[in-house]
């Protein structure tokens, strides 16, 4: 065999075998994409699940806003709520340092307040999800529990409304009476 030919089968060989290791890698690859797909799939189940579970809940109690009162809760939800008093400010995605999206990962343009009242919480005192009663003289809100902003620690609550103008004239509430249905 003469050198060239000895060449050209070595070249051959090398490209046969740098063909079948593309081949392995983009096989490997794929699998990757499709166990990270899968993953992502399950989770975005999982957070339509929540998400199902909030609307049903908040609709029910809101439908019964206009009769809400604090006995008429303690009755139904007995020792599932958690009464405690928290100071509360208003808050929007234009906000300095909000982005639009909340902690659990709702994106607070897509028309969500049109539906629900959202409130930040301290998660380590209150569990995002959680649906709460809060109570101004009798008015009651309800709202979920979806995000956290740096200045929410311990008993302090963020009321999130969809304009600037709206969450100052919200202005601060002190020693509001805030139930948390566990």
């Amino acid at each position: 065999m003469t050198q060239n030919k000895i060449k050209n089968l070595i070249l051959i060989a090398l490209i046969v075998i740098l063909f079948f290791t593309l081949l392995i890698r983009e096989n490997q690859h794929a699998k990757t994409l499709l166990d990270i797909t899968e993953k992502e799939v399950q989770k975005e189940e999982s957070r339509l699940e929540v998400y199902r579970k909030f609307t049903e809940n908040y609709n029910e109690l809101q439908e019964e806003n206009i009769r809400l009162t604090t006995e008429n809760l303690e009755l139904k939800y007995g020792n599932q709520i958690e009464w405690g008093r928290f100071d509360i400010t208003g808050y929007t995605q234009y906000d300095d340092g909000c982005d639009g999206l909340t902690s659990i990962g709702l994106d607070l343009s897509k028309d969500w307040t049109k539906y629900f009242n959202f409130v930040a919480v301290d998660p380590d005192i209150i569990p995002y999800g959680s649906i709460l009663i809060i109570s101004f003289d009798n008015d009651f809100i309800i709202a979920l529990a979806v995000d956290c902003g740096g200045k929410i620690k311990g008993n302090k609550l963020d009321l999130y409304f969809d304009t600037l103008k709206e969450a100052f004239s919200f202005g601060t509430k002190e020693d509001v009476l805030v139930g948390v249905i566990k």
